[in-house]
């Protein structure tokens, strides 16, 4: 295998020279997967983990720069493929860094041993490793998922979503957020059943991918309280209103006389916590888009109405559209709370309903 040089971070690695960013590369490693890889460095060093495991390292680059620039006791890398065990082994060397390193499946090492913090980013989804992470989890801690296949989560292919998430997806014009709720949803159902709550802490959308971070606790209590916040989303595509809905509370028609379409089940609850945001962004001035990125999410974490898409707002009116500002100013000099949203350039989040917003336009 020919590999080449780079740096990342406070470390610098050996990757493969031939990449194509392919599930067929010799040993996975995406450059512009940096973004995530900073926010993982940047949520160990706030929660500090006496022991974390990079499930699916690939060339380890996660969890080396974990053990470089975050306080974590123990770091654990592991990699089912052989080549990236040697290559996260050189690597390892070439930063002087004491890790544990292992080659096994993932799902069977987790039923070997516990962690406090857990990462699983694989290159698709991650359905085959939720369960035997949560068990792997100590009391209380940390777990942290990609998932890539946004297209089934985001409506485009709604079967594969049933058979992956046990949910139906939407192609709404907030899309992406309904994506991340449905994930959300489906991983915080999986800790439901074994007992655990998971909460979360920061979620986002960035390029392909979901990327979220929830904290666990083994608690009857708090998994009732999380139960109460896994519903249904149902749509108006006539009028654009949205609504959370339990099973009891299904409307069929919406107050417009159209007919609501149904996405779920999702989390409906928020996507991060702000004092968490704040917190972590505090460890990011080497990441600028980190940073921007967490303060958006932190902006936005206290109100969990899906957004509004501006320009499906103004299209629906017949209207010129305005800027975003604006609106945003008209919404908060009207009562109400407004503000961007890191999902769309154009998107506004707001408690206001569509029939509000339509009043002020």
């Amino acid at each position: 295998m020919e590999t080449e040089q780079i740096t990342e971070g406070d470390i610098s690695f050996w990757v493969p020279s031939d990449r194509k960013n392919t599930k067929k590369d010799v040993v996975f490693f995406n450059p512009h997967m940096r973004l995530n890889r900073d926010i993982s460095v940047a949520v160990a060093a706030q929660i500090k983990p006496k022991r974390y495991c990079d499930l699916l390292a690939g060339s380890g680059v996660r969890g080396l720069r974990i053990a470089k620039e975050s306080a974590v006791g123990c770091v654990w890398l592991n990699d089912a493929n052989p080549n990236a065990f040697e290559l996260i082994k050189a690597n390892a060397l070439l930063n002087k860094l004491d890790v544990e390193v292992s080659n096994r499946d993932g799902n069977s090492l987790l039923c070997d041993e516990s962690f406090d913090f857990i990462d699983v980013d694989p290159f698709g989804p991650p359905v085959s490793f939720v369960d035997s992470t949560i068990r792997a989890l100590d009391k209380e801690g940390m777990l942290a998922f990609s998932a890539t296949d946004t297209s089934a989560l985001c409506g485009t292919y709604p079967r594969a979503a049933g058979r992956k998430y046990d949910a139906l997806s939407l192609r709404t014009d907030y899309y992406n957020e309904a994506g991340l709720r449905i994930f959300l949803g489906y991983l915080i159902r999986r800790g439901l059943g074994l007992n655990v709550a998971l909460a979360p802490v920061f979620s986002h959308c960035s390029r392909h991918y979901f990327r979220v971070y929830l904290h666990a606790k083994k608690s009857r209590r708090a998994c009732n309280e999380s139960l109460k916040k896994v519903c249904f989303l149902q749509h108006c595509f006539s009028c654009l209103n949205r609504r959370y809905a339990g099973l009891d509370d299904l409307m069929e028609f919406c107050g417009c006389g159209g007919r609501f379409v149904n996405a779920g089940p999702l989390w409906s609850g928020v996507l991060a916590d702000k004092s968490f945001c704040a917190s972590m962004g505090d460890k990011l001035d080497y990441s600028p888009d980190g940073r921007q990125l967490v303060e958006l999410v932190g902006g936005e974490a206290e109100l969990s109405n899906p957004y509004f898409n501006l320009h499906k707002v103004f299209h629906k009116q017949k209207m010129p559209a305005r800027p975003t500002r604006e609106l945003i100013d008209s919404l908060k000099d009207a009562g109400f709370s407004a503000v961007r949203t890191h999902f769309c350039a154009l998107g506004l989040r707001t408690d206001a309903s569509v029939e509000d917003i339509y009043a002020i336009l």
